[in-house]
């Protein structure tokens, strides 16, 4: 079987956990896993305790090029992970199977995202990474616009999440001066 990146047959038979064994390329380091390999693993996991997360980041090689599924040749399509890692797994729509490039089955694994390949591709998942990174951008922006003064207006947003009174004192916050001649 040919690799995805290196376009050679330079994939290997390797264990990727117990149970669980993928075929990884010997020059880029990435690992295909087969829908069905990773169907019956999963399914074994059960009522399986999670393991211990890893310690320390773990050093991803994300590439992003166009591959094609070493089953049955269709295009491989990126799907972001999100959840705190930053890179794509490959997904063949045909076949089910998983490109995973250099050290993300280890991120995965770290993260406690290795039960959910399969979750990682459906619209919740990905409408949710969209949503985080949307509101991501939200704070970066309001943190620039704001300054020094956005740590603060952070704690009073926090502070008035639990206040019961919320929608009152933001009425009140966003009243005009002129109302309170007093003031």
């Amino acid at each position: 079987m040919d690799c995805p990146l290196c376009k050679q047959r330079s994939l290997e038979t390797a264990e990727l956990a117990p149970g669980l064994s993928g075929l990884c390329c010997r020059t880029c380091a990435g690992t295909w896993i087969p829908r069905s390999r990773y169907d019956a693993w999963h399914d074994q996991q059960a009522g399986v305790a999670p393991g211990a997360p890893a310690h320390g980041p773990v050093e991803v090689t994300d590439v992003r090029q166009a591959k094609l599924c070493p089953e049955c040749g269709r295009l491989l399509l990126p799907y972001r992970v999100g959840h705190g890692l930053a890179f794509a797994i490959d997904y063949c729509g045909a076949c089910g199977g998983v490109w995973l490039d250099r050290n993300e089955w280890p991120a995965l694994q770290a993260a406690q995202l290795h039960l959910s390949l399969h979750d990682i591709v459906s619209a919740h998942w990905q409408s949710a990474v969209r949503q985080a990174g949307v509101q991501a951008a939200m704070e970066q922006t309001y943190q620039r616009l704001l300054g020094p003064a956005y740590a603060r207006a952070r704690d009073v947003r926090a502070w008035l999440q639990g206040e019961p009174h919320r929608g009152l004192i933001l009425a009140y916050l966003a009243e005009e001066k002129r109302a309170h001649p007093e003031a």
